[in-house]
């Protein structure tokens, strides 16, 4: 079941959820990255990292008005650290507040850490355990079921204070639905693991805030409403060492280490230490966030850092009347026969390893060929070349994610654009003084390499096209500019580079193609010319054939006249009438 993933519209390439995620469970494809749900273990840490808020979470918001629109018996097990995230002066006004968004009853999931204190302490005290691991913390559950199986034996085989009281909540309270309401992401998964439904729903503490506000609703100003609270020691549930405070009571031999480590890079630190089997007799809390679950990725927005928050609920936790602890009475009614237990099964997440030679071609195909080449920089999310090129052969990586390789590559392609251009480029600072030029630009000039950096540009030429672009911040385009000094005739875009204040003038020599263009126009104005000499000639030719043909068809006729009348004279009847 998918909980987070990514937008791909804001995804920017910038690796750092991949750096940032403990099992690099998100994957690059077509420059998108998406998390690859068989390896994710729903910590939520690429959630709080991304720069470019490109996470998309899934949110039961929906289903839960729905519920409350279809169902009026909707409880919420409110997880306790939610005294650091919200504001209050009561307890009463965060309840009226979920009251109003249609919620029937409000509950502590403090009573869940209490109902399976009984199960962990009667664990504590297992010889045949060496090594126990609390699993309250799902987001831990998922990081040794995917990735450190065999310390699985180690875990407690009980369910978490969330599903706990979710079974409570319908076993023995009679509600019909629960949802929990708390700052980890990793529950929204947790419910689904065993199909059972304890809980049906979870809102995270942000989206609650959303909610509220939606509805115009601010606890801070609700009025305080009596509201029955759990009270004792499992309050201390999200503060570091809380789940020790909480079965601590109910210990009569104190004979194991009790380790707390919170956030995941302590974690899997210690994890590969206990898979030495260097530690006996040790109860671990693990803890996925730093701070424990005050810090939970889905907080929502307050002005309060991690330390205050801890305070906040370390208070609230104090402020409470605390029972006698080890009394019957802390076991609520009915609860003796509640099945808490919970099956955690081998989810190893299956990773090919390249050979050498696969590993050694993959890193020659982005000009790593020995290792001084490997920088492993970490740009890339991966801590080292050869992890990086691991995840490239199991297809979590793209090639070219290696950021030196791509800006080395980047930049010899730019300097050998810029070099072999026959074109002349010269940058200028704002002071008009040249700060580089290209090989063309100095050819062009006729100056010595590298001889004019910081010299005036008006030492080869006018510059005022120059200052013009640097004064008004527009572009001077295709400008023929005439170069006497250099016989050349120029064509030149002069651009104002903002971000770096300078001014980029890139200069085309013309001349060969001016001069090519002037001979042809000669040479079209020659033949222009001669074609109206030739055109004049032959109408001269002409009017003079015309005069020629006229006065040769009159002196024919004349004689034909005479050759006519003489014919005619001989034959006798015939008389002048026919007379031409």
């Amino acid at each position: 079941m998918e909980v987070i993933n990514f937008a791909r519209a804001n995804c920017k390439n910038c690796y750092k959820c991949i750096r940032a995620c403990p099992v690099k469970a998100i994957r690059m494809k077509n420059n998108q990255a998406e998390i690859v749900e068989q390896r994710c273990i729903t910590c939520g840490t690429c959630l709080t990292v991304c720069p470019q808020n490109a996470k998309t979470v899934k949110s039961d918001v929906e289903k839960v008005k729905t519920l409350l629109s279809e169902d009026k018996d909707v409880a919420v097990s409110l997880a306790p650290s939610f005294a650091g995230a919200f504001y209050f002066k009561n307890y009463g006004q965060v309840v009226s507040a979920l009251k109003k968004l249609g919620f029937s009853a409000v509950y502590q999931t403090a009573v869940g850490a209490r109902l399976i204190a009984r199960d962990y302490a009667r664990c504590y005290n297992d010889k045949e355990k060496s090594n126990i691991i609390t699993t309250a913390c799902p987001a831990i559950n998922y990081l040794i079921q995917k990735y450190y199986p065999e310390l699985i034996s180690s875990m407690l085989q009980v369910v978490s204070p969330m599903l706990a009281h979710g079974r409570y909540l319908k076993k023995i309270k009679g509600h019909s639905k629960v949802v929990f309401i708390g700052p980890c992401l990793a529950k929204k998964l947790e419910i689904h693991d065993d199909g059972r439904h304890d809980v049906d729903a979870v809102l995270t503490f942000e989206e609650i805030k959303a909610w509220c506000s939606e509805q115009g609703i601010d606890p801070l100003m609700e009025d305080c409403i009596e509201e029955s609270v759990f009270s004792d020691d499992a309050n201390f549930y999200p503060v570091p060492g809380g789940t020790f405070k909480t079965i601590e009571p109910l210990l009569k031999d104190q004979w194991r280490r009790f380790i707390s480590i919170d956030g995941l890079e302590s974690c899997m630190e210690f994890l590969e230490e206990l898979k030495k089997g260097r530690l006996k007799n040790t109860w671990v809390e693990m803890n996925a966030c730093r701070g424990s679950c005050s810090n939970g990725p889905a907080v929502g927005s307050t002005e309060r850092g991690v330390f205050e928050r801890l305070e906040c609920i370390k208070d609230f936790a104090r402020s409470r009347v605390v029972k006698s602890m080890g009394d019957d009475d802390l076991i609520p009614e009915g609860c003796l026969d509640l099945d808490l237990s919970k099956h955690f099964s081998d989810m190893k997440v299956k990773i090919e390893y390249p050979s050498e030679d696969e590993i050694k071609d993959i890193l020659a195909k982005i000009g790593k060929y020995s290792p001084e080449h490997e920088l492993n920089c970490g740009a890339c999310g991966y801590n080292s070349c050869r992890e990086k090129a691991a995840a490239v052969y199991n297809g979590m990586a793209e090639i070219h994610m290696c950021i030196p390789y791509m800006r080395s590559r980047a930049e010899s392609l730019s300097n050998l654009i810029i070099e072999s251009t026959p074109n002349a480029i010269i940058a200028v600072d704002e002071a008009m003084k040249i700060q580089e030029m290209n090989p063309a630009a100095e050819y062009m000039f006729q100056v010595p390499k590298g001889s004019f950096t910081h010299k005036p540009l008006s030492c080869l030429f006018n510059d005022d096209d120059f200052r013009l672009v640097s004064q008004t911040r527009k572009n001077v385009i295709n400008k023929k500019v005439i170069l006497k000094n250099y016989g050349l005739i120029t064509l030149q875009n002069i651009y104002y580079l903002k971000d770096h204040n300078l001014i980029i003038g890139i200069i085309s020599d013309i001349t060969a193609q001016e001069k090519a263009q002037q001979k042809n126009m000669e040479v079209r104005q020659k033949t222009l010319e001669t074609t109206q000499q030739v055109i004049e000639n032959q109408m001269r030719v002409a009017q003079e054939i015309a005069s020629l043909l006229g006065e040769t068809t009159a002196e024919t006729k004349v004689m034909l006249n005479k050759v006519k009348q003489l014919l005619i004279d001989e034959i006798p009847g015939e008389s002048d009438e026919h007379e031409v």
